[in-house]
């Protein structure tokens, strides 16, 4: 098991009633097939990715980025 599934299921473990809400990026551990077909199997779960390059939307960003 991947290191994201098992921490989904203590995330899922720790909230035991209603849906979970996970928002992440588009990271391949996060999207690979073997996620989604866990997250197939949790249907609590409910999982959402930020689009590609919405942290430059984040104007925090602009402190961290290297001249």
């Amino acid at each position: 098991m991947a290191l994201y599934q098992r921490f989904l299921e203590l995330v899922e473990e720790a909230n035991p009633a209603g849906d979970v809400y996970v928002i992440t990026d588009n990271l391949s551990s996060h999207s690979s097939v073997s996620s989604r077909t866990w997250l197939e199997d949790h249907p609590r779960i409910k999982h959402a990715f930020i689009p590609v390059g919405a942290c430059w939307l984040n104007l925090q960003e602009g402190w961290w980025h290297l001249p």
